[in-house]
């Protein structure tokens, strides 16, 4: 393996105007995917697809480590990989330009490890082999380093690609209209800061899985932390792909005035929060409670309505609220970006009686519901959180299934319910792997409370009827560990 330092890609540019170019008629395809997704865009009759995986999976500021992307593509229609491909990245973060140049993959396979560095106006010093036909950086290993601060920073990362050539190294595509894909993805930024309550100090920790975050506060008088997140409201920049967006706030037992409760009121840029938009988590770190935020996309569509023009931050607020824990009727994912709605029949749970649970898996980005094949887990815990109930290896057809549940006792119980997979077309797409997490309430009417409201920014106006169970054996192990380096992996075939 050599050491190139690319400067110019006039090479590249000459040969596009070559008389051998190949016309296709492609679409842009988007995607934000959070620490995998594929993305994709049509050359005739062909979904060229890019599937995209970050590693380590979760990412955040705290990892000191070597961090990689792993590329594949491949047909969606017939889950074929696809051949000699040379694409151009164009990473930027903000309004910087971070990387801008061209690798290749003969087998379809490529992974890019990013080492800590400086990519001056965006040319970055690569360690790999070049392509002889188009100059491409690729390697016989289908590895090549990259020499930048890609990945090394909290925030949202653009990787804008486009392809030069695909199925064999010197067929090119229309330069004039190539495919191209736009993917989102985040490093969880994570903040520490020590606040004052009746003058004792609390380690609280902060971590924003979308971008960066500024103003965090507290205010003694109301128990309420408050900060800001970098957020462009312009709808137009985000109608066209999935968006999803969770806050994560530890806050330590030790600060019982916030903590001794299981339900919060939550705003988001003056808009309450409620039902799935809120899980507590009081399990996966022993001596934090956890609240999550989550936003989807019509959730932003509808807030965007009435935010201020011009406006480049989102503010959340999170305070105490008297207990008022009920079943859950719906459940977003902590990862992958689904919707989990429950129904049950009877609505009117009750003890050693038998219940009909509906499962129907939606996707939070565009709230459709699938249709495809959803091979999925769920559990029920009891407060001790002991698995009372669980069915593995579920699947529901068309995004639909049906269980049957019987409680032995009242109390308050948590059900998580993990999706693995879904199939479509008779192939697996495991991309968008989470865990939803939610409560079932022993005696209690199931009801939909799930309404995004104006609040006037005043979060006490809201009510969190949301308690969450434990976190994601997956997540957990993800945040606790996150500096430690995962060994490098080969992507592995869908």
């Amino acid at each position: 393996m050599q050491l190139y330092a690319k400067t110019v890609l006039s090479l590249i540019f000459g040969l596009i105007v070559l008389s051998f170019a190949v016309t296709f008629i492609p679409q842009k395809a988007y995607g934000d995917g959070f620490t995998q997704e594929n993305v994709q865009a049509n050359i005739g009759n062909r979904a060229i697809t890019v599937f995209i995986k970050l590693n380590p999976p979760i990412i955040t500021s705290d990892n000191s480590g070597d961090k990689y992307i792993q590329f594949r593509f491949f047909d969606a229609n017939t889950n074929t990989t696809i051949n000699n491909v040379s694409f151009f990245i164009n990473a930027t973060k903000g309004d910087k330009i971070l990387m801008h140049d061209l690798f290749y993959t003969h087998t379809g396979y490529l992974t890019i490890k990013f080492q800590a560095g400086d990519c001056p106006a965006g040319i970055c010093t690569v360690y790999g082999d070049n392509d002889p036909t188009l100059s491409g950086w690729g390697s016989q290993t289908s590895d090549v380093t990259v020499l930048s601060s890609i990945l090394t920073e909290g925030g949202l990362y653009h990787f804008n690609m486009s392809i030069l050539a695909i199925d064999y190294a010197n067929t090119l595509v229309d330069q004039s209209n190539p495919p191209k894909f736009d993917s989102y993805l985040s490093v969880g930024d994570i903040s520490n800061q020590d606040i004052t309550y009746q003058n004792n100090l609390y380690n609280t920790t902060l971590i924003s899985y979308y971008d960066k975050t500024t103003d965090f506060k507290f205010d003694e008088a109301t128990k309420q932390f408050s900060w800001k997140m970098s957020f462009d409201w312009d709808v137009n920049r985000f109608q066209d792909r999935p968006i999803f967006i969770h806050e994560e706030l530890r806050v330590p037992k030790s600060l019982s005035a916030f903590s001794d409760t299981p339900t919060y009121t939550a705003s988001a840029e003056g808009f309450g929060l409620t039902g799935r938009r809120v899980i507590v988590d009081p399990y996966t770190v022993g001596d934090y409670m956890i609240v999550h935020l989550f936003l989807n996309k019509p959730d932003l569509v509808n807030m965007a309505k009435t935010v201020t023009s011009g406006e480049k931050t989102i503010e959340f607020k999170v305070a105490p609220e008297k207990p008022n824990v009920q079943s859950s009727a719906s459940l977003l994912t902590d990862f992958g970006g689904w919707h989990i709605k429950l129904g049950w029949n009877p609505t009117s749970l009750a003890a050693n009686s038998q219940n009909n649970l509906k499962i129907n898996f939606y996707d939070s980005f565009t709230e459709q519901q699938v249709t495809g094949d959803v091979n999925y887990d769920v559990q029920v815990l009891d407060k001790d959180q002991s698995v009372l109930w669980s069915k593995t290896d579920a699947v529901a057809q068309q995004g639909s299934d049906t269980q049957t549940v019987n409680l032995p006792g009242n109390g308050i119980y948590n059900i998580i319910v993990k999706v693995k997979s879904i199939v479509t077309n008779g192939f697996p797409d495991n991309s968008r792997i989470g865990m939803g997490r939610g409560n079932i309430v022993i005696p209690s009417t199931v009801t939909e409370q799930d309404s995004l409201t104006q609040s006037g920014g005043q979060p006490n106006n809201t009510v969190i009827p949301e308690f969450g169970p434990v976190a994601s054996i997956v997540l957990a192990i993800a945040v606790l560990s996150m500096v430690v380096f995962a060994a490098k992996t080969r992507i592995l075939r869908l």
